[in-house]
């Protein structure tokens, strides 16, 4: 599968680095492994979980889950966790779960922390990183980086349906049955991206509310999202 499909969303390298801050190369290697040459014949790494979307050479998808899945992987590597450690972490989470993405279950949600745990536990010692090498920095870990992911996620069923930008506000939204997965306002469905362009050419928040039959309020968390996804403030 290649095509965008609705209801799993559809997000290029660059449109899902960009909700991620992470770079499109370097989610590719994530999702679609590569190949490396090092004083030797070339070695191929796999990918650290298998995309909602097949391999494109051009440009490959993203689903939404495999953007909930990113996250917890940008999270663990922030930490300097590596990617041999992440890819069993996610290769056991994934059979103890029984689902090719495991952070974005209702179960991790509910038992993450014991799953964690369990997972980090079965690798040995020549394996762990240092941050995961006992039970305090485990937790640690667990508390800083994969519970917090759930905290603006809404879930549908057994999986992760909708990711809210502004989780204190709920107004902005990735929902992969609506739009493609794509930012859009909550109530109306209206994309981020086209209230930032209209208030750019209109120049007023208030003449684009009324254009649009929003609350002013909510076209400027529009606003708020599309400047931190530009990097223009700080998240």
């Amino acid at each position: 599968m290649s095509d965008p499909q609705y209801g799993i969303g559809a997000y290029t390298l660059t449109e899902a680095g960009r909700l991620l801050d992470v770079s499109p190369a370097t989610l590719k290697r994530w999702l679609f492994g590569y190949s490396y040459q090092h004083h030797g014949p070339p070695k191929t790494q796999p990918p650290i979980w298998i995309s909602q979307y097949d391999a494109e050479k051009d440009e490959p998808l993203l689903g939404f889950r495999d953007l909930i899945e990113a996250r917890v992987v940008r999270g663990l590597r922030s930490l300097g966790i590596g990617l041999p450690t992440i890819r069993q972490c996610l290769a056991q989470a994934s059979e103890i779960v029984g689902d090719t993405h495991p952070f974005s279950t209702r179960r991790f949600k509910s038992d993450g922390k014991k799953i964690f745990l369990e997972v980090t536990e079965r690798l040995h010692d020549e394996d762990r990183d240092p941050a995961l090498i006992d039970l305090k920095s485990r937790q640690r870990v667990f508390k800083t980086i994969v519970a917090p992911t759930f905290v603006d996620l809404s879930f549908d069923a057994d999986v992760a349906s909708r990711w809210w930008l502004l989780p204190s506000k709920r107004t902005i939204v990735l929902d992969p049955e609506r739009s493609f997965g794509q930012p859009i306002v909550a109530e109306s469905g209206v994309p981020t991206s086209r209230l930032a362009q209209a208030v750019a050419a209109e120049g007023s928040v208030e003449r684009v509310a009324d254009l649009f039959e929003l609350r002013p309020q909510v076209v400027r968390d529009a606003l708020l999202f599309e400047d931190r996804a530009s990097g223009k403030i700080a998240a």
